[in-house]
């Protein structure tokens, strides 16, 4: 509990103050760039303060993430910021719509530009990824955890299809990427965090435009079974050599 203690005690001052910097400055000069910066410095003093260490494979399938939706398994609350850290980019997000209601926190992202969903108002939810895939066609990159929530027992569960929908309706890549580890250092459930390193793969893209609306089954099916075997492999100690992220 100390590490989530100390978490508390130095990162939510952070977040508070670098917050009211960041949303003067968009405010002032339009621009987002002072809010990722600050928010990936936040990102690295939470996650040195957790023990937590990144080891990213595929770096090389990266490439140019203008216009990319980064679908990826989800098994705790670690998956987010190591992601954001990892893979190094001024990543957007879809999340639940409570997020948004967060002090400090709720407002950056809605000026960052994450995407809010109700999945309790198909309606809604609808046109919020209506503007994710308007986003994503002016360049932006988006990450979708398409389980809709962490998985309690670690194993990957069924997709929802809304993140391989805005992919098709933007065109965009679809970079499949796997995290293992962080379900081990904070199980869901609770606040506790134990040291440790986090691994991270990404696999080869896809190209949305090769599928229409009609084809999202497929889509998620394919993504879904690539995914599930990288697991696997991850779980097994197979793959490529890691870098520190």
């Amino acid at each position: 509990m100390l590490r989530a203690f100390l978490i508390a005690a130095l990162v939510l001052p952070y977040t508070a103050v670098a917050a009211a910097i960041g949303l003067f400055y968009a405010a002032v000069t339009g621009s987002d760039v002072l809010l990722f910066r600050l928010g990936h410095a936040g990102v690295r003093l939470s996650l040195l303060l957790a023990g937590t260490r990144i080891a990213l494979e595929g770096r090389e399938h990266l490439g140019d993430v203008r216009n990319t939706v980064v679908i990826s398994n989800h098994v705790s609350h670690l998956d987010g910021p190591v992601l954001f850290e990892a893979l190094g980019t001024d990543l957007r997000a879809v999340v639940k719509k409570e997020i948004f209601s967060w002090p400090f926190l709720g407002p950056v992202l809605r000026r960052a530009g994450f995407v809010a969903v109700n999945r309790r108002d198909r309606i809604q939810s609808g046109q919020a990824l209506s503007r994710a895939a308007e986003s994503l066609r002016a360049g932006s990159c988006f990450l979708v955890f398409p389980e809709g929530t962490r998985s309690r027992t670690g194993e990957l569960g069924a997709f929802k299809k809304g993140g391989f929908v805005i992919g098709i309706e933007a065109g965009s890549r679809i970079l499949p990427v796997v995290v293992q580890g962080g379900r081990e250092l904070m199980p869901p459930g609770g606040f506790r965090i134990r040291s440790g390193t986090v691994r991270v793969r990404v696999l080869d893209p896809l190209d949305a435009t090769g599928y229409s609306y009609a084809d999202r089954d497929r889509l998620a099916a394919e993504v879904h079974a690539r995914i599930a075997a990288a697991l696997e492999d991850l779980r097994a100690g197979t793959g490529g050599e890691p870098t520190a992220a």
